[in-house]
């Protein structure tokens, strides 16, 4: 995008240069028609855009090596020194903002920007600045560490994702003995986890307090903007304890008849239960990338377009490799407007669902790229992962670009899809609780985690025998990275996987109206609220038993074809 406001020669590493551009913005005397506010807003915005990407690909830099002291370094250099000022302008500006005679105007516009301002002004404070930096260099501490992660087996030295694998083997000895070796080698940074969480929990309550909030539950609440409360999320936890836990006890119950065992073990779930090889749909990082985009090609034209591009672009990293960050993500590049897409493939039947869900956040990148200000371009998790999980499911529909004929393998594809659907709810469920219960609990200590996280798998339990590894079972959310590094980032997942339901239904229907129904409401950003999202969409914005309970049939009938 062409800047109007921000120089081309702008150096983001000099602050002198950032604060001038933001007070420039602070100081100037906006005449008082809507026009002369708008005009204000775009620059602002711009400002915004240019940070932010500079920033996202800091960030990039940082995680596709965390053994590169230098990318550390410029990250490290953004956050300690420019993070605060616009964070310090950016309240500054708010104000300004909010006490223009024009404001009113522009509702038409705005309103739905206007109303998240006005809250940002009500949880701000200076002290909370320092704090949010401090903030960001504890989760950076703790990507070092889950970085760093890897193990001597089967003669070479391997990360843990690439070590999972191994839990795809027939043979149940190596299954055992890889997943053993993962979580002995997890449990040796079990106490630096610990710390990890303890110092990002103490700054987030220090975040909360300052904010004049009752806890952090409540500051979160509003600093996402949420449009339901923490007495709908327990709703949610019950209702799936009572309508999806049973299919998913059922599902490895049939599980182990199949495998000839009384109960599964750990090592028990992602093996073919039948004891077929596991799927190897591709070899190279590349070969899947060509793939998926084939895949989109065939379900709807701009799809294609956009996976293209991103192919030709080199807009994806997909290998996983020492020193990598675990897990994937999609990130955007404001200014440019472009997605950017990081994954740790390991050449699983898995990955080919990883790679259509991060497209799917890369093609609301796409349609956000004409919404006119970084804070519509700025996505609620809810709607944002609607348009990721949409695209797993609907994906499904065409997997012959890696499986050609082979109407077997597909049949096993598409039903470990839809078992990793049943599965997500009780997880998503048991994250949720869990940090709903640690944070209203200021003062737990380390073993109070271990007791609550093993009530909550007792409470989801869904027939899995951990007798003999109960010292792994009682840590195992220190594996999920939401934990530390985006608080309370999780029930979003369950929510949108409802969504996601309902958009793969309409496609069964009208693949091209339910694709053009998502795209369309995915162009929208955050102009409009989420429920409004949703029902652009064409589906509804409801995670009670009542939603739930009839697209778990729907895919339970799907299920019950295999």
């Amino acid at each position: 995008m062409k800047r109007e406001f921000v120089p081309e020669n702008f150096n983001v590493d000099n602050s002198k240069e950032v604060e001038a551009l933001f007070q420039q913005l602070l100081d100037e005397n906006i005449a008082s028609s809507a026009d002369a506010l708008r005009a204000w807003i775009m620059k602002w915005s711009e400002l915004g855009s240019v940070l932010q990407e500079v920033s996202c690909r800091r960030y990039v830099a940082m995680t596709v090596n965390t053994k590169d002291e230098e990318a550390a370094k410029a990250y490290e250099s953004f956050v300690e020194n420019v993070d605060p000022i616009a964070n310090e302008f950016d309240d500054k500006l708010n104000k300004k903002l909010m006490a223009h005679p024009a404001k009113d105007q522009l509702k038409g516009e705005f309103g739905v920007w206007f109303k998240s301002v006005q809250l940002s002004l009500d949880l701000f404070s200076p002290e909370n600045i320092p704090l949010e930096t401090e903030e960001v260099k504890a989760v950076q501490a703790y990507q070092k560490i889950t970085g760093g992660m890897s193990v001597e087996f089967d003669g070479k030295v391997q990360t843990m994702q690439q070590l999972g694998t191994y839990l795809e083997r027939t043979d149940r000895d190596i299954r055992e003995k890889a997943w053993r070796t993962t979580w002995e080698r997890r449990m040796q940074d079990k106490e630096a986890l610990d710390k990890s969480f303890d110092e990002l929990f103490s700054i987030r309550n220090k975040i909360a307090k300052n904010a004049h909030c009752k806890d952090y539950i409540d500051f979160i609440y509003m600093a996402k903007r949420r449009d339901y409360t923490p007495k709908h999320c327990k709703d949610f936890h019950e209702s799936v304890e009572k309508l999806v836990l049973p299919l998913l006890k059922e599902i490895y119950k049939k599980r182990a008849a199949k495998m000839g065992l009384a109960r599964l073990r750990p090592w028990d779930l992602a093996v073919d239960p039948l004891n077929r090889e596991p799927l190897k749909p591709y070899k190279t990082g590349d070969e899947l990338i060509e793939k998926v985009d084939q895949i989109f090609e065939s379900i709807h034209p701009q799809a294609g377009k956009w996976a293209r591009q991103m192919q030709a672009q080199k807009l994806i990293d997909p290998d996983s490799r020492l020193g990598k960050a675990p897990g994937g993500y999609q990130i955007g590049f404001d200014e440019s407007r472009l997605p950017f897409i990081f994954m740790n493939s390991a050449g699983t039947d898995r990955d080919i669902y990883t790679l259509l869900h991060e497209s799917g956040h890369s093609f609301h990148q796409f349609g956000l790229a004409g919404q006119p200000i970084l804070a519509y371009r700025d996505v609620p998790s809810e709607f944002a992962e609607v348009a990721s999980m949409s695209m797993e499911l609907i994906g499904m529909s065409n997997l012959k670009p890696f499986y050609g004929d082979d109407t077997e393998s597909m049949a096993r594809s598409i039903e470990g899809e839809l078992e990793d659907v049943i599965w997500l709810f009780p997880w998503v469920a048991s994250i949720d609780s869990f940090q709903h219960e640690l944070y209203s609990r200021p003062n737990h200590t380390a073993a109070d985690r271990e007791a609550i996280w093993a009530g909550i798998m007792d409470r989801y339990d869904a027939g899995v025998d951990y007798t003999g590894l109960e010292k792994f079972r009682n840590n195992m959310w220190q594996k999920q990275l939401h934990l530390f590094e985006c608080p309370f980032y999780y029930i979003e997942y369950g929510i949108a996987q409802l969504g996601a339901l309902q958009v793969w239904a309409n496609f069964k229907k009208d693949p091209q109206k339910a694709i053009d129904d998502l795209f369309k409401a995915e162009s929208l950003g955050y102009s409009v609220t989420v429920p409004e999202m949703f029902k652009a969409a064409n589906i509804n914005f409801d995670f009670t038993a009542k939603t739930i309970e009839p697209l778990m049939k729907v895919v339970w009938d799907e299920l019950s074809k295999f």
